[in-house]
């Protein structure tokens, strides 16, 4: 069978298991006590949690939303103001595919194998059924997601990044999240601007551009993983006049604290902004996915000059993490510090500058 007609097959199947209609339903049966957001939020007082989940495949919608629910329903018991979902926060929904629970656990048990022996797998390099899965669920996940989070940011009364999901555009498919409101409006999407190599393999395209978000309480933007690697993005941030990065994160390798600290934690203390991330982890279709959420501050801002204002316990299993952001002890640390901002002006002009086109 061809790439197109599996592709076309699985849209087909998305669209029935992920109605609107059934999704619209099933949320108005749920009991939630919203509780409304102040509009006048204290830029000193900002909550917000970051989710870091294990991938559970579910065999329908409704279970996928229960467990949202169940990250969303105790961070609006801790008082927060906004949750963050992780990077690839659709995989869940592979269990909807006929006979993938039965493929997922023969994948992931031969990967384990090669991973005892310590040998590496070539399970990434075979990305041709990956590829039409998600070119496959791409549009009908992307609405499903949409609409689950709207009527769920809506209801508990709390700002929702949904955590990236695949997005099609003709025959572009981006890793892309999205912002949602407490009135359940979408706020925006920021698709990934830089890719793995497996990212690329599967044929998902970049973005070449960031925005910033005006909420109640700070700037926000939403770089997706990989971006956080690079110094660019967060000096961007900067920029652009944002005060918090909300970073999904879902890392396709063993958990290593050295590789860990190669993204958001080192970018936080250069540009002095905080940082959010959620994380995903597990197995799903014989590739191994790990990483700790993590909320963190200019080493200044915290208690232990560790720069952590928390941080999950383990790389692995379910965690929420919670913790306050206050705007103005931000903005004085950006004043009393040394070094921040500093430039190389003739270094940008001979390299920088002709490196990224900048004009």
């Amino acid at each position: 069978m061809s790439a197109l007609n599996i592709e076309a097959l699985i849209e087909k199947w998305f669209n029935k298991k992920i109605s609107l209609d059934r999704i619209e339903k099933y949320c108005q049966q749920l009991r939630i006590e919203r509780k409304r957001l102040s509009e006048d939020i204290d830029p000193e007082n900002i909550r917000v949690s970051c989710v870091q989940r294990q991938i559970s495949p579910v065999n329908s919608i409704e279970k996928y939303i229960d467990m949202l629910c169940g990250f969303i329903g105790q961070a609006v018991k801790d008082g927060s103001h906004l949750i963050i979902f992780p990077e690839y926060n659709f995989f869940d929904l592979f269990g909807l595919i006929p006979g993938f629970n039965f493929l997922n656990q023969t994948l992931n048990k031969k990967a384990i194998k090669v991973k005892d022996k310590k040998k590496e797998s070539d399970l990434k390099g075979n990305n041709y059924f990956l590829t039409a899965i998600f070119k496959g669920v791409a549009k009908p996940v992307e609405a499903g997601i949409k609409r689950i989070v709207s009527l769920l940011a809506k209801e508990y009364g709390i700002y929702i990044y949904t955590g990236s999901y695949i997005l099609k555009e003709k025959d572009a498919i981006y890793n892309a999240g999205s912002l949602f409101g407490p009135d359940g409006n979408l706020i925006g999407t920021q698709k990934k601007m830089h890719l793995t190599d497996f990212e690329v393999k599967l044929g998902i395209k970049r973005a070449s551009k960031m925005e910033a978000y005006s909420l109640p309480f700070g700037k926000a933007v939403c770089p997706i993983c990989m971006d956080a690697t690079y110094f660019e993005t967060f000096r961007i941030a900067r920029e652009i006049g944002a005060d918090m990065v909300i970073l999904p994160i879902a890392n396709l390798e063993e958990y290593n604290v050295w590789k860990a600290l190669r993204g958001i934690w080192p970018r936080v203390q250069e540009s002095y902004l905080y940082g959010l991330k959620s994380s995903l982890n597990g197995w799903i279709a014989g590739m191994h996915f790990t990483g700790k959420a993590g909320i963190f501050a200019p080493l200044s801002m915290t208690e232990k000059k560790d720069g952590v204002l928390s941080l999950s316990p383990s790389y692995e299993g379910n965690h929420l993490i919670t913790a306050n952001l206050d705007l103005k002890k931000l903005h004085e640390a950006r004043e009393k510090a040394e070094y921040q901002e500093d430039k190389n002006t003739e270094f940008e002009k001979k390299y920088v500058e002709i490196t990224y086109n900048i004009n």
